[in-house]
């Protein structure tokens, strides 16, 4: 019986529009075709790190700021454990802390996973916007495919 390409299923969520989009389009992709969905959340402290080191950040700014980022990656995983549940979905949450497509591409390895899939971004974005460049080193240096959903 061959094997199913999209058993294991990563999402990026990070609450954007085009995320939130992702989500549900991963969600939609395990139900139909019978796969494990995992979605991650990444609190990106490499740009924070940065940030401090070039003194835009302050340290007790930074905390705080670690901490809304943590607690709306909660959120933002939950939405999708419910549409997932809504489907009839167990969907796996992680969140972790770190460069993003670095941790990405760490967890997609961990999980063996057959497919990442994110949410689009613009070119006019992707000139200002640190994830945007994020996203381009997870979609280069991945191993497995990677689906970009663009929100509609």
């Amino acid at each position: 019986m061959p094997r199913n390409l999209f058993g294991r299923i990563l999402v990026v969520v990070d609450g954007a529009e085009p995320s939130v989009a992702a989500g549900n389009y991963a969600v939609q992709l395990a139900a139909q075709c019978g796969g494990e969905l995992t979605a991650i959340h990444v609190v990106d402290t490499a740009t924070m790190d940065y940030l401090s080191h070039m003194r835009i950040l302050v340290s007790e700014e930074r905390l705080e700021f670690e901490r809304d980022l943590a607690t709306s990656g909660q959120r933002y995983l939950e939405y999708v454990r419910t549409v997932g549940r809504a489907s009839g979905l167990d969907v796996r949450t992680v969140q972790g802390k770190g460069n993003l497509h670095q941790t990405v591409l760490k967890e997609a390895e961990t999980l063996a996973v057959d497919v990442i899939v994110v949410g689009g971004w613009s070119a006019s974005v992707l000139q200002k916007d640190f994830s945007s460049v994020e996203r381009q080193l997870l979609m280069s240096e991945a191993r497995c495919p990677v689906i970009v959903v663009k929100a509609k």
